[in-house]
């Protein structure tokens, strides 16, 4: 998708839909905010995998309509990559949440460890961040943001096999592998790092502890260092 055609967020749209009903907040950003106007080529996703291509034929005070001119891409993502992330001052929460999903993650789960200074997030707004970053990046897949759980909770998850693959951040683990096909999940402690008692319990579920490089990183950044390491393996 070229970059300067913009992606909008239509959570109705089905693939034989021929004109775009654009409204709200979408029509906002479209009209008053880019002031795109009749002629424009815009695209629209339904969050679920379907991205569409049209050309704006009316804009009005409430409403724009685009015409579709074809489909892009029509599918699910072929594995699931989840982000279980430790809860963080918020500006950094989001920019984890942003960055990751514009590098492909399809999932995302707050944990609540033990030397999180934060307890707990806006979740509608941390939806708002995830939409943004979607049409931002022109992807057609909008992850899922889960409600928070302890590291114990999501340990007995990752036993059950319910995320594939599991990695765990920490500096003193092994470079992540070149090729991982199944799905995955990565989990990123808090700034003062998973207690412990924690590690120990990852460890059982027979998660491996991962490097992101030599040097020591902002959780933040670990997350999106091990989402693309993931998304770019094959």
């Amino acid at each position: 998708m070229p970059a300067h055609r913009f992606t909008f967020y239509l959570p109705s749209l089905s693939s034989d839909a021929r004109d775009l009903e654009i409204g709200g907040d979408e029509h906002h950003h479209l009209a008053r905010v880019l002031r795109l106007g009749v002629g424009e080529v815009i695209a629209a996703t339904n969050g679920r995998g379907l991205l569409v291509e049209g050309e704006v034929v009316s804009t009005g005070k409430a409403r724009s309509t685009a015409r579709v001119a074809r489909v892009v891409e029509d599918a699910a993502p072929g594995r699931r990559i989840v982000l279980a992330l430790s809860l963080l001052p918020r500006a950094h929460f989001e920019q984890a949440i942003a960055q990751c999903v514009e590098v492909g993650v399809t999932g995302i789960v707050p944990v609540m460890a033990e030397k999180c200074h934060v307890k707990r997030i806006d979740m509608a707004r941390a939806q708002r961040v995830a939409i943004a970053a979607m049409k931002q990046s022109g992807r057609a897949w909008l992850p899922t943001i889960e409600n928070p759980r302890t590291v114990d909770t999501l340990a007995r998850e990752v036993e059950a096999g319910e995320y594939g693959t599991a990695f765990v951040g920490d500096q003193g683990g092994s470079p992540m592998p070149p090729a991982v096909a199944d799905h995955a999940i990565v989990l990123v402690g808090p700034e003062a790092g998973f207690s412990d008692g924690e590690m120990t319990r990852l460890d059982k579920t027979g998660a491996t502890r991962v490097a992101c490089g030599e040097y020591r990183l902002r959780a933040e950044t670990a997350a999106v260092v091990m989402v693309s390491s993931l998304a770019h393996s094959v």
